[in-house]
Formats: structure tokens, sequence, C-alpha cells
């Protein structure tokens, strides 16, 4: 899902839905933030995917700078707890804020409230290309 610049820079965040992750009390409540929040922010992307095998961390969502063109990201910021309310207040309101910048750290700028959220960096997401 994207705010109809595809190609613009922006945020992107991989949402887990696999079972353990949706059904954590506050998990839809989490989606639908964020995808209120990706429809708010040029260029921003949310990615929902099946179980992203991180599920003592759940909710888990794994966020990065997209520069627009490629077909991978910046390096990514793993996020767990995302299905309670104030982490998933500050992580929407960092994507509409315009979430990592295109530094090397995709933690600089993470809001005090994710701080405790903060589990993991990790490798670029990769895009399909053309997709």
């Amino acid at each position: 899902m994207t705010d109809g610049h595809p190609t613009a820079p922006g945020p992107v965040v991989a949402l887990c839905r696999g079972e353990t992750c949706a059904s954590s009390a506050g998990a839809a409540a989490a989606a639908a933030s964020l995808a209120a929040a990706v429809r708010d922010t040029r260029g921003a992307v949310l990615v929902t995917t099946g179980c992203l095998r991180r599920c003592t961390l759940a909710t888990v969502a794994a966020v990065a700078h997209r520069s627009g063109v490629g077909e991978c990201s910046g390096p990514t910021l793993w996020l767990s707890g995302v299905h309670h309310a104030e982490r998933q207040d500050a992580l929407s309101e960092w994507i509409r804020a315009g979430g990592p910048g295109a530094a090397a750290e995709p933690d600089d700028g993470l809001p005090a409230t994710l701080v405790p959220a903060a589990a993991a960096l990790g490798a670029p997401m990769r895009f399909a290309p053309g997709g």
C-alpha cells in the first residue's frame, strides 16, 4: 500500500501478521493505525506479511528508509510489541514524520517511546523488481 507516490522516498514498514503476532491483543488496532499513517505519508509503504519468525517479539514490525528507487531499503530496525497502544501511536507518528532517514543507522531519530521496543538492526528489505 502506498500513498500514490511509489517512487517518492519514505519509510517502509513490514508488519508481521503471522498467527502469534496477529492474535496479540491490540494487533488489529496497530495494523489500522499503521495503515492510516502510511496513507498520510508521502512515499510510505506498508507491507503486511506472514510470520517473520520473531514470535517472541510479537507483535513485530521491521522499519527502514526506502529511497524510492532500487530493489532494497536501507538497514532495517526491528521493533517489538507494537501492538501496545503507546508503541503503536509512537510508531505511527514516527512514520508520519518520515520515519528512519537515509542515514546508515535506521534507529537515528527513534522516538524515546520506541527505544525499549528496538529489538535488533537487520539487513535491508528486498523488493521485487518492478514492484
